[in-house]
């Protein structure tokens, strides 16, 4: 018999979605204007061009042709002490500069959970009113590469015809809606707590104590926290949440068990899925 309640699994998986919804509050919109060009541009080189305004929807893109976009943000009185991401939506693989730094990018569309997206470009973690950036992008339309049906790139024997770009030229990229708005941390360190004990319960052996332990306090989360009620009661009922996962969370191993370490690393495919100048 499962450690936990397939009702209790929907209602955890309930709260985990709606979480989500909670993430972020978009304060206003980002307006671009553009300049597109065949030519791997510096950062200097780009801001001396001639922009063109252009909104939501527009399509462009020759192969392996570049779109150079700028936009400003004034943060209002409701931004004053927030943390303010951005959610973007350019079209296509891109590098971002605030205030003539490099500052991140916006990456493939193959990352999984939308949000990270927004985590990861924060323009300031304690929003002034009045505050001014400037926002650039520098977004690839991209080329085509076959991706094969058994999952991956199809880096096997390809029968003659087997893969056709699916996109027309000039049309590669579509710019989409992006914003700029408020970051909920609070629902978002809850998320990570909540989602980081359900995968792991989904791993452990459901007859252990410390699998019924998490059990128990996933449970007890969900009836923590009361979504029904305007935003400063949820956030405190998210702060409750919090402490009732965290002794959970704090659980140590036994001293038979061994011991991980994380050890972040990065890597460039050099002309693999990019020609060698893209890369």
């Amino acid at each position: 018999m499962s450690i936990m309640h397939s009702e209790w699994k929907g209602r955890i998986n309930h709260w985990l979605h709606t979480l989500k919804q909670d993430f972020y509050q978009p304060l206003g919109n980002l307006d671009w204007s553009m300049y597109q060009t065949m030519d791997q541009l510096s950062y200097e080189e780009a801001m001396k061009q001639e922009y063109t305004p252009v909104q939501p929807g527009y399509t462009w893109g020759k192969l392996y042709e570049y779109g150079w976009m700028k936009s400003h943000v004034t943060l209002p009185q409701e931004a004053e002490g927030k943390r303010i991401v951005m959610q973007l939506n350019p079209g296509g693989e891109s590098t971002i500069f605030v205030n003539d730094q490099a500052f991140g990018t916006y990456r493939a569309e193959w990352v999984r959970e939308p949000h990270h997206y927004m985590v990861d470009n924060t323009l300031t973690r304690c929003g002034k009113a009045g505050e001014q950036f400037d926002v650039v992008l520098e977004t690839y339309a991209g080329h085509f590469f076959p991706e094969s049906s058994l999952g991956g790139c199809a880096t096997g024997p390809v029968l003659p015809g087997s893969y056709q770009d699916p996109k027309t030229d000039g049309q590669r990229a579509q710019l989409g809606e992006c914003t700029y708005g408020i970051w909920n941390e609070d629902a978002y360190q809850l998320y990570m707590d909540a989602d980081t004990l359900r995968q792991l319960l989904d791993m452990l052996d459901e007859n252990s104590l410390r699998a019924a332990k998490i059990a128990e306090a996933l449970e007890q989360f969900t009836l923590a926290v009361d979504f029904e009620q305007d935003l400063e009661k949820r956030i405190e009922s998210y702060r409750k949440g919090r402490e009732v996962l965290r002794p959970a969370l704090e659980a140590q191993n036994g001293s038979t068990m061994p011991v991980f370490y994380a050890i972040g690393n990065a890597h460039l495919d050099l002309a693999w899925l990019w020609p060698m100048a893209e890369t």
